[in-house]
């Protein structure tokens, strides 16, 4: 696939990174989108752990890194990291596996959270199996979980292993509550009814494979580890998969993972949900068809290849054919500040070398990276809102967190954002994060309205602002010689606050 016009490219850039910044989409133009992407998946992963720790260095107090160290740590790597691409993809995988500081026996360990997240990050472009296994022990989300420290049953006691992550892991990690044919759709029984994957016995042995598992260290950094003496030895069989009595606990593991990627309902159902976090809301079945096929067999004979997962979820042709009742998403409002930051290129104020703000997050757009308040994520994936969209058989995931007090919210801040850049910038705050709309202010001062549209278009609308949106910042201007930056205060904020860029949609 070939970038054949700005508007290709931006797209592109759109959906692959958290935010096309000026220029790049110009770069592409003319360039095949491979080349990008191989160079993307090569790069090393930005480290947020070691991120939290510069976060923490530089604020200068307190006895270990906070909730809100590691959410500038997350900003930093996020606004200016070359390796978008798999922070994206990382930051669509922990909304899928997910774990959250929002645990009590979590809330304290931001770098271990950082390092969850470096977790996601490693296996991006990798094996399904290899990063089903590393969340499977990892100690965040063995203490997420409650995973850590289970014990096997005990008849005397009446103690039971613990079930939890068993069943997550079937529900949400991998196969779906319901058996799903390749493009996603789900098998129905003789009622009409869809068919479970598995069956509460189903659980009750798996939550027998998985005792024994312990942390290795304080710090939740290390992977768990099992003692053997905690483990059930006994047989079990889940899913028609037999588990022979005194295989030890990693090769049971291991036996798990092997079931849980080859099952048939994996492939559509974890390439549904990536499809999900990255493209469009409303896949059709065909799009889900073919990602899931690239995820049985990457063309080499492989299961479970994400990196070729990925490339199949961003270049289905789909993205750029389909028309935008099908192709599109709501923007996490989290995303949409990330996005006005990039496009506008950000930098702390006073010379600091990393963000110092944390976007008051937990106000301002009801979530937060790895902040999600359940095992759920922050919204779920068939959430239909009532109207036009329940109306019209589509979904909507996003829009439940997204109500009016929110949308005042974040409209508020990105109002904010401009006008903090109209006051004195020679002497800037260190804990403010400054734009710059020097091209704007320039383009106002001529009174080039159009050149400032399509300035707009290009930066935050791929190149294809809608006609609706441009008349109407057209109705806003009327020549008036007011100071250019508070034009572009006004102007903008119309762009920004309109559903037309807290949608990403085809609108080529």
């Amino acid at each position: 696939m070939q970038f054949d016009s700005f508007s290709h490219a931006s797209r592109w850039l759109d959906l692959a990174t958290f935010g096309p910044k000026k220029g790049e989409a110009n770069d592409l133009v003319n360039k095949r989108a491979k080349a990008w992407f191989d160079e993307q998946a090569s790069l090393p992963a930005t480290s947020h752990l070691e991120q939290c720790h510069k976060q923490f260095e530089a604020q200068g107090y307190g006895k270990r890194p906070s909730k809100a160290t590691r959410v500038r740590a997350w900003l930093d790597v996020a606004f200016n990291s070359k390796d978008q691409l798999r922070q994206r993809v990382a930051y669509a995988l922990s909304q899928i596996f997910v774990a959250s500081d929002q645990d009590s026996n979590l809330a304290n360990h931001a770098p271990a959270i950082a390092n969850y997240n470096d977790l996601l990050c490693q296996h991006a472009f990798g094996n399904f199996r290899d990063l089903l296994k590393d969340v499977s022990v990892s100690p965040v989300m063995g203490q997420y979980l409650s995973m850590v420290g289970n014990m096997k049953g005990d008849p005397a006691s009446g103690r039971r292993p613990d079930e939890n992550y068993a069943r997550e892991i079937m529900q949400l990690f991998s196969i779906g509550l319901y058996e799903r044919d390749i493009d996603g759709t789900y098998y129905l029984d003789g009622n009409g009814k869809p068919i479970p994957c598995y069956t509460e016995r189903d659980i009750q042995e798996l939550a027998r494979i998985f005792t024994g598992w312990n942390h290795s260290d304080d710090a939740l950094i290390q992977p768990m580890v099992n003692n053997a003496v905690d483990h059930d030895r006994g047989e079990k069989w889940v899913m028609g998969h037999r588990f022979p009595k005194n295989m030890p606990a990693e090769q049971e593991m291991d036996q798990v993972m092997d079931m849980l990627l080859h099952h048939p309902s994996t492939a559509p159902h974890i390439s549904h949900g990536l499809i999900q976090r990255l493209t469009s809301s409303n896949p059709s079945p065909d799009y889900v068809r073919r990602v899931a096929e690239v995820f049985l067999d990457n063309g080499m004979g492989i299961t479970g290849d994400l990196k070729a997962v990925v490339w199949a979820i961003l270049t289905d042709p789909e993205v750029y054919t389909a028309t935008p009742m099908t192709m599109s998403k709501v923007r996490e409002p989290w995303l949409s500040l990330v996005a006005v930051y990039r496009a506008l290129d950000v930098k702390p104020g006073a010379g600091s070398e990393v963000v110092e703000t944390d976007l008051v997050y937990l106000k301002t757009c009801n979530q937060y990276p790895l902040g999600s308040p359940s095992v759920f994520n922050f919204y779920l994936p068939d959430y239909a809102p009532k109207g036009v969209v329940k109306e019209n058989n589509l979904v909507a995931p996003e829009l439940q967190i997204i109500d009016w007090s929110h949308i005042i919210y974040v409209h508020n801040f990105i109002y904010g954002i401009l006008r903090l850049n109209l006051q004195k910038t020679s002497a800037p705050l260190r804990k403010e994060l400054y734009i710059n709309v020097e091209d704007f202010k320039a383009l106002i001062a001529k009174k080039d309205i159009d050149g400032f549209v399509q300035e707009t278009s290009e930066r935050f609308f791929n190149g294809a602002m809608p006609n609706s949106l441009k008349e109407s910042m057209y109705k806003q201007y009327n020549g008036m010689n007011l100071n250019p930056g508070k034009w572009v205060q006004r102007l903008l904020f119309v762009a920004l606050a309109s559903p037309y860029f807290h949608v990403q949609e085809n609108r080529a």
